[in-house]
């Protein structure tokens, strides 16, 4: 995880996450290796969300996880050709997924256990 992201990922993520009817504000926490976002939601408890910049995320990764996430948050998999991440189980009210799966996280309070709806196509 880091900040090898394209320029124009970081805007788009914020974006969306500002036009979500739960999200109150978001604010990024300044960390030198990676973006964090906070989440202030609307009469829920605030989440973070730290963005990672891996192709593939594995083991290795839940090992490196933010210290920040240490109550729970989520791991937002930012880059859009990233893969094999859907079937990570939520740890320690940890949970991993693309922008669909937070958004739709955003709406519980349990965010952690939020499964992403099938894909009908």
């Amino acid at each position: 995880m880091g900040k090898d992201l394209h320029y124009s990922i970081l805007p788009f993520i914020k974006n969306a996450l500002n036009g979500h009817n739960r999200v109150r504000q978001v604010i990024q926490i300044d960390d030198p290796e990676y973006y964090i976002l906070k989440i202030v939601r609307n009469n829920m408890d605030d989440l973070y969300v730290v963005l990672s910049d891996d192709y593939h995320f594995g083991s290795y990764s839940r090992i490196s996880i933010h210290p920040i996430l240490k109550n729970g948050g989520f791991i937002l998999i930012a880059r859009p050709e990233a893969h094999d991440y859907d079937d990570n189980e939520p740890i320690n009210k940890i949970s991993i997924g693309k922008i669909g799966k937070l958004l739709g996280a955003i709406n519980r309070k349990d965010f952690w256990n939020y499964v992403t709806p099938p894909k009908n196509y």
